[in-house]
């Protein structure tokens, strides 16, 4: 109770002070950058990877308002009591800041009508739910800005099926045209620019089905797409869920976004992922509702949060061939993060302290080095899912997020429960697995050089790893000379693959007294930390040299072309349809996709279509010119508009730090 006083006084502090900048164009307005610092316990636990509710667009803010105060008066418990008052009093406010908004604009309107127009829209928001299309828009942005104050974004999931029933309603009475309502949807897409671009979770989903198969894909849906390929900035990130009853125009629209080149728009395969989350027992009317995260991972929209951990596989391996050590890496140097202008520091790898799990060097059999690795592996898999466990029973105990936040949920409304504390409908728990198909490359390295053509043995590879090849190059091109993941090789495929089953099955191991699962995500957002976090490799990549994105190629070793790429992460279908958090795919390609656009969109789609057929879950598309990115290293100022696909977002190639400039043009393959 007392908690939710604190939040309350710090929020209410806010919204008097917040500005009211009138907008200089286009028919919506709200803040954009960041203007202060918000005192974080305004906040608390909102990690913005939790996607707003829709009550405020059904009720109007002080619909919420009310609703909050009637249900508070039927409540016994206090902290209910204290949560549902406090949302009361903040959309009271967020009602008086709307109209306080309005006044605003309306007094240096002048006379000009798109001013006056958004000073009604304004005065209709402060005090009733929105009538029209535009004024759900409007409101959408001014509730979402609110919500990540601090911050330059959050997730805003399937704004499609939001915003729908206005849209169609306006369109049926006349009161907009689809062409009009493309230009506001433009709008919204520019102010979400003006936040900030690049790192951030401005998710949008578009798309899918609904529970009785049919499908919720709409014009709107279409116009989203549109707005993206007019826009051709990084914000939102778009995405699209796919199935057998997707509308065609719906997929040609995504094509045609994808051929821009700026890694979007992102495909989902509702086929299996829908699947996938039932039989983690979710029930349908939440499978049915997912959206995307930040960095890919699935989500239910509007139902769930989600909170994570990060294993990298590559790192685990490093300690299972040093009997629970570390290599020695007299050669890690300090980079920035990501962006040019960030901190800089030393990239450590995303794992606990090893076990004594034996030493290669006893190994009689390359099966007896790969136990060993496994048991190094589920070992860091296992201290990750006591830390996730710990972090769900903290938040039973003392984990509260924003009063305006709760208030977008209906049934927080119907409750009284912090979304942290029981009321979400499903707590999300995700474990991220990184880099195996890396793994999958060292383990075949291993099993060719060291067991079976002896070559080598593995003091000599120690000491060539140690000095990071220096001096053992001859060395260095065999181990890159095996087979690699990603090439349509079934030995190192299915060992991937394997590995990946592992990983998910150690999974299902997990619940703590109240059943919480973990859902298995074969992605991981820690590549570059990896890549500088671990030592030289012996699949023959250098200390620093890239490390395997997500469940992908190492960048540069898919040399048979990307429908090779999609076999070899097709043989691990069955495990696909285990990772209910997704099986994160990105195929990097380069421009000349063919002589025309409609040939360019036919590879596109035989890409995509060879994917959803093959039962990956999400795959991602970006198309560069490698010459083009290495000369906007060399002169940034005149190639600022380069927009490129970094993990699960889009940024600026000029505003990446030169380490990510890099891994992004390693991933180029150089010809079809």
């Amino acid at each position: 109770m007392k908690m939710y006083k604190t939040i309350l006084s710090s929020t209410l502090k806010i919204l008097e002070e917040l500005p009211f900048p009138v907008p200089q164009k286009g028919r919506l307005a709200g803040i954009t950058r960041q203007y202060m610092a918000p005192p974080s316990d305004m906040f608390m636990n909102d990690n913005y990877h939790f996607p707003m509710g829709t009550a405020y667009l059904k009720l109007g803010v002080r619909g919420v308002a009310q609703k909050a105060a009637a249900v508070a008066k039927t409540k016994t418990d206090e902290n209910e009591v204290a949560l549902l008052s406090g949302i009361a009093e903040v959309y009271e406010q967020v009602g008086a800041y709307i109209n306080r908004y309005a006044c605003a604009v309306e007094q240096q309107a002048e006379g000009d009508k798109r001013l006056q127009k958004i000073a009604r829209n304004l005065f209709v928001l402060a005090n009733q739910p929105p009538r029209t299309f535009e004024q759900a828009l409007q409101l959408t942005y001014l509730m979402w800005k609110l919500r990540c104050l601090n911050k330059p974004g959050a997730d805003i999931g399937r704004l499609d099926v939001h915003l729908y029933p206005w849209f169609c309603r306006d369109i049926e009475e006349g009161k907009t045209t689809e062409e009009e309502a493309l230009e506001l949807l433009c709008d919204f897409w520019q102010l979400l620019n003006e936040n900030d671009s690049g790192d951030t979770l401005i998710n949008v989903m578009v798309g899918g089905k609904n529970q009785d198969g049919t499908d919720a894909g709409s014009r709107l849906s279409v116009l989203m797409l549109e707005a993206t390929k007019r826009c051709k900035q990084s914000e939102p990130h778009i995405n699209v869920r796919v199935h057998s009853g997707l509308r065609p125009d719906i997929y040609r629209a995504m094509l045609e976004v994808q051929l821009m080149g700026q890694g979007q728009a992102t495909v989902y395969n509702d086929e299996v992922i829908i699947p996938s989350l039932i039989q983690f027992g979710i029930p349908e009317k939440l499978a049915y509702s997912y959206t995307n995260d930040g960095c890919t991972e699935i989500m239910l929209d509007g139902y769930s949060g989600i909170d994570f951990a990060h294993i990298d596989a590559v790192a685990a391996f490093e300690l299972a061939f040093n009997n629970g050590d570390w290599a020695v890496r007299t050669y890690r140097k300090p980079v920035s993060y990501f962006h040019k202008d960030s901190a800089v520091g030393y990239y450590t790898p995303d794992c606990a302290p090893g076990f004594a799990s034996g030493r290669v060097e006893d190994c009689g059999s390359f099966e007896e080095f790969y136990g060993m690795f496994l048991r190094q592996y589920a070992f860091q898999v296992r201290n990750k899912c006591v830390m996730l466990r710990r972090i769900e029973d903290d938040r039973r105990m003392g984990a509260y997020t924003s009063l305006l936040l709760n208030g977008t949920y209906d049934y927080i409304l119907d409750s009284g429960l912090d979304v942290l504390r029981g009321g979400f409908p499903f707590a999300a728990y995700m474990m991220f697995a990184g880099s195996i198909p890396t793994v999958a490359d060292c383990l075949i390295a291993i099993k060719r050089l060291v067991f079976e053509k002896k070559l080598y043995s593995v003091h000599q590879i120690k000491e060539a790893i140690r000095v990071n090849f220096d001096g053992y190059e001859a060395m260095r091109c065999q181990m890159a000379a095996c087979p690699k993941f990603g090439n349509d090789i079934d030995e190192v495929d299915k060992l991937a693959a394997d590995i990946a089953d592992h990983f998910c099955e150690w999974l299902n191991d997990y619940r703590n007294e109240t059943g919480f699962a973990i859902l298995p995500a074969l992605l991981g957002w820690r590549f570059l930390e990896e890549a500088y976090g671990t030592a030289a490799t012996p699949d023959g990549r250098r200390y620093a040299d890239p490390i395997a994105e997500h469940y992908c190629a190492t960048p540069g070793k898919a040399v048979n072309g990307p429908t090779a790429l999609i076999n070899s992460i097709a043989k691990a279908k069955e495990t696909i349809k285990k990772a209910a958090g997704v099986c994160a795919v990105h195929v990097t390609l380069p421009r000349n996709l063919g002589n025309s656009t409609e040939e360019s969109l036919a590879v596109l789609d035989g890409l995509v279509r060879a994917a959803i057929e093959n039962g990956l879950n999400q795959m991602n598309i970006a198309i560069y010119d490698k010459a083009l990115l290495q000369k906007a290293q060399q002169d940034p100022e005149n190639h600022r508009d380069i927009i490129v696909r970094v993990w699960g977002y889009s940024a600026r190639f000029v505003d990446l730090c030169k380490e990510m400039q890099d891994h992004v043009i390693s991933r180029v393959v150089d010809s079809l």
